[in-house]
């Protein structure tokens, strides 16, 4: 691991110092000190990962500035080994967070300052691990708050029933990235265009949508994002510097993007339906109609047929009896005509193939033409 800790030796024994500052250096970036107030001065500066202190610095200044460092909340947690006597190591207000008993010998601080390197080097792998951590951590909730969005507008968006309401809603689902976005939607020769927060569209943004529909699914161009769809385009104005934000919006708005498109095409559908099942009940209400009529002018012919037979079997019963025939000759035909007119009014009497027919279409057309009145007013 290339890692060498940063930290701060303060002791007014130059002799000791030239001893083992070579082999120090060589582990450690140090930094030495022989006095108080300048290790002080430097910790304020900037804090080292550990403070090896010598405690018999002139006029007890070793101990006030290990005192200073462990109640100031800002250094408190400064690493701190102290070179002091067993009577200084044993006070109950001298809490350090390792003791070297002096006297000691060169060899016996190399060895303790070596093991320190490996508690630093471990509490450093563990810093980097528990940020790693962190950092996945506070990645993986923000990809669950970003997927959260479109999520929502999923839900959502089965209760908009125009296209309109499908593109407010994405707008306000992307202005939750803190995202400027601009939505078109293109169908049946017809559009619609709309801003974040109703900002005015303007012919320069018409112009530029029109210029990059044509150039593919997903473009980033100048820090635009542009999604298109067949029904759709999505344009994001500006995408965040981040480069790792921008890559998970784009993901996402790409999702978003393609949500609207299914729920576009599937109001689309639902509309042409709708058409194709009011002409369909307009063609059956038609249909009926003339049915219907049919069945009333068939209806017509035979009570007109039945008007005509009395009257002919009227006009003949007159006729005979002017015409002086034999009495016998004259009561036969009369009874053949009044046998022909009993004949016909049974035969009428009864309903017919045709008619029977004619009324169970007339029927049927009823269920299937529903409220003629309203097919007619949605036609127009």
């Amino acid at each position: 691991m290339d890692y060498k800790p940063f930290i701060y030796l303060t002791s007014a024994d130059q002799a000791f110092i030239a001893r083992i500052k070579d082999a120090l250096t060589g582990s450690f970036d140090l930094n030495i000190f022989h006095n108080a107030a300048d290790c002080q001065a430097a910790v304020s500066r900037k804090q080292p990962h550990a403070l090896l202190l010598d405690t018999s610095l002139p006029d007890g200044d070793g101990y006030a500035l290990h005192q200073a460092i462990r109640e100031d909340f800002d250094t408190s947690d400064v690493y701190q080994l102290l070179l002091c006597s067993a009577d200084e190591a044993g006070r109950d207000d001298m809490v350090a967070d390792d003791f070297l008993i002096k006297p000691f010998a060169d060899a016996a601080f190399l060895r303790k300052t070596s093991l320190l390197n490996k508690a630093l080097e471990n509490r450093q792998r563990a810093s980097e691990q528990m940020s790693y951590a962190q950092s996945v951590a506070m990645t993986a909730m923000s990809s669950m708050g970003e997927l959260g969005v479109v999520m929502g507008f999923m839900s959502k968006s089965f209760s908009c029933r125009t296209i309109q309401a499908v593109g407010e809603l994405a707008l306000n689902a992307i202005k939750q990235y803190d995202l400027d976005s601009i939505i078109y939607f293109s169908w049946d020769g017809e559009s619609y265009i709309a801003r974040t927060d109703n900002v005015e569209i303007l012919p320069a943004d018409r112009e530029h949508i029109a210029q990059l529909r044509p150039l593919g699914r997903l473009l980033e161009l100048n820090g635009q994002l542009v999604v298109n769809y067949e029904h759709t385009t999505i344009l994001i104005k500006h995408m965040p510097d981040d480069s790792a934000l921008c890559g998970r919006l784009r993901d996402n708005i790409a999702m978003l993007c393609e949500g609207v498109e299914s729920r576009v095409t599937g109001l689309l559908m639902e509309h042409d339906n709708l058409l194709k099942q009011q002409g369909i009940r307009y063609a059956v209400s038609e249909i009926r109609d003339s049915v219907a009529n049919l069945h009333a002018r068939q209806l017509a012919y035979l009570a007109a047929g039945r008007d005509m037979i009395g009257q002919v079997t009227h006009d003949f019963e007159d006729t005979f009896m002017h015409l002086a025939l034999m009495p016998e000759i004259e009561n036969q035909l009369i009874s053949q005509l009044v046998t022909l007119r009993q004949r016909m009014a049974e035969l009428w009497s009864q309903p017919g193939e045709v008619e029977a027919k004619l009324q169970s279409v007339v029927t049927a057309l009823e269920v299937l033409a529903g409220d003629v009145e309203e097919v007619r007013l949605m036609q127009h």
